[in-house]
C-alpha cells in the first residue's frame, strides 16, 4: 500500500492508531505538538476491558502494573461503614483482563515506545495551525514553519482539538460543565501499603475517593463545582490552592485521613469538565477525527481513552477493507456513533448524580446501592465486553 498517513497527536490514541495502520501496509508519522520532555503531565485514568483488549496487541500489560491501582470499589458511608463492594475479579474471567487505573504518563509512554520499536517516527513540538487539500493529498502546516504532505490525515489530538476547528468551525464550541476534576498525589506514613481496592468515601458534604498504588503513594480524585469556568492562568497558578481549600472545608467533619491525604498532597491536578457538541459528521474531504476530537465525554465512568482505543481498531479495519478512503470515513462514523453517544449519555447520567446530598438522598443511597451495583455489572457487559467483527458485516 505504501501511502503515507498523517497522525495528529500522540496520546493514548494516536500511537496506538499507527501501530493498527502500519500493520495493514500503510507509511505513518506521527505529530505532536507537546514537547518530548513534557512527560509527566496529567493525572491517572481507569482503563476498562474494552481498551485493554485492544492494548494488549502492542503492549505486554504487565508494564502497566509497575505503578497503578486496581480498579475494584469499595463504598463507605459518612459513619465509615462499608455498604457496598463493586470487585472487578468476575472481569478476568469474562472478558480476558480487568479495569485498572494508572498514570496517563505511563500509558503515553509505553504506547510511544511501542511505535517507535515499530520504526514509526513521532515528531513532537508540531503544533498544527491549518491544513491544505490538493492534488489528491493532505498537508498540515505547523507553528514551526514546517509542513507534511501524506495520502489522508487521522486527528487523535483530543477535546481541544484544532483539527476539529478547522474542519467545523461553527460546530465545534465545547461547552464548561460547572464541574472541575480534581485528583493528587499524596505519600503518607500510615497509607503507605497498597490497598486492594478504590476506596469511595461518601462523606456529610462531599464525596473523597483514594486507593494506594503499588508504588505506596496514595493517588486521589474528587469533583469540585464551580460556576465560573477558570481561565487558563487560575487553573496554571491559583485553582490548586483554590480547590485545597474548599476540599478542606466540606470534608471538615469526615474522617480526618482525607483533609490529611489532600494537605500533604505534592501534587494537585485540575481539568475542567467540557461536553463537546454532537457532530453531524466526523469527517471532511481527506482528514477523519478519532477518539475525543470525534467524541469527547466527560470523565464520569473511565471510557474516554477505551472508547478511542476502539476507533483505532475500526477506522483501521475500514480502511484496509475500502479502496475509497471515503467511503471508511463514512462507514466508521456509522460503525461507531450510536455506541460512543450511548456511552457519553451514560457518562452524563453519572455526573448528573454528583451533586451535593440532603440526609433523605444520603438515606436512600446508602440502603440501595448495593442494588444497584449490582445491575450496573450486567448494564456494563455491552462496554466492557465491546468487539468488531468486520468479516460479518458488509460493506
Amino acid at each position: 500500500m505504501d501511502k503515507k498517513v498523517l497522525v495528529i497527536g500522540a496520546g493514548v490514541a494516536g500511537p496506538i492508531l499507527a501501530l493498527q495502520l502500519k500493520k495493514i501496509g500503510f507509511d505513518v508519522e506521527i505529530f505532536e505538538s507537546r514537547s518530548e520532555d513534557n512527560a509527566n503531565e496529567g493525572a491517572f485514568l481507569g482503563l476498562t476491558p474494552n481498551g485493554l483488549n485492544v492494548l494488549k496487541e502492542f503492549i505486554d500489560l504487565k508494564l502497566l502494573k509497575e505503578d497503578y491501582t486496581p480498579g475494584s470499589m469499595k463504598f463507605f458511608n459518612s459513619k465509615g461503614k462499608q455498604i457496598a463492594k463493586l470487585d472487578t475479579a468476575y472481569q478476568k474471567q469474562q472478558y480476558g483482563v480487568e479495569t485498572i487505573q494508572i498514570k496517563r504518563a505511563n500509558l503515553n509512554k509505553y504506547v510511544r515506545l511501542a511505535a517507535k520499536a515499530a520504526g514509526i517516527k513521532i515528531w513532537y513540538d508540531k503544533k498544527i495551525v491549518r491544513y491544505h487539500e490538493a492534488n489528491e493529498q493532505v498537508t498540515a502546516y505547523f507553528a514551526d514553519g514546517t509542513m507534511v504532505t501524506g495520502y489522508i490525515m487521522l486527528a487523535c489530538d483530543g477535546m481541544f482539538s484544532e483539527v476539529r476547528n478547522q474542519l467545523f468551525s461553527n460546530a465545534s464550541v465545547i461547552r464548561y460543565t460547572k464541574v472541575i476534576s480534581t485528583g493528587g498525589y499524596a505519600n503518607l506514613p500510615e497509607l503507605s501499603e497498597p490497598l486492594d481496592c478504590i476506596r469511595m468515601n461518601f462523606g456529610e458534604k462531599g464525596f473523597f475517593a483514594y486507593s494506594v498504588s503499588d508504588k505506596g503513594e496514595v493517588w486521589w480524585f474528587n469533583n469540585y463545582f464551580r460556576e465560573q469556568e477558570p481561565k487558563p492562568k487560575e487553573v496554571e497558578k491559583t485553582l490548586n490552592t483554590e480547590i485545597q481549600d474548599y476540599l478542606a472545608n466540606i470534608h471538615q467533619y469526615d474522617d480526618p485521613l482525607f483533609s490529611k491525604i489532600i494537605k500533604n498532597s505534592h501534587q494537585i491536578i485540575a481539568y475542567p469538565i467540557y461536553d463537546v457538541p454532537k457532530l453531524l459528521q466526523w469527517y471532511k474531504g481527506r482528514v477523519c477525527l478519532i477518539g475525543d476530537a470525534a467524541h469527547g465525554i466527560s470523565p464520569h465512568i473511565g471510557q474516554g481513552a477505551s472508547l478511542a482505543l476502539e476507533d483505532t481498531v475500526v477506522i483501521a479495519e475500514l480502511l484496509k477493507l475500502n479502496k475509497d478512503y471515503a467511503q471508511a470515513f463514512q462507514l466508521f462514523q456509522a460503525e461507531r456513533q450510536s455506541r460512543v453517544e450511548r456511552v457519553i449519555r451514560s457518562a452524563r447520567k453519572v455526573g448528573s448524580t454528583k451533586t451535593k446530598t440532603n440526609l433523605i438522598t444520603a438515606w436512600f443511597r446508602d440502603h440501595l446501592i448495593c442494588f444497584f451495583i449490582k445491575k450496573q455489572i450486567k448494564q456494563l457487559d455491552w462496554i466492557y465486553g465491546w468487539t468488531f467483527s468486520p468479516k460479518n458485516r458488509s460493506f
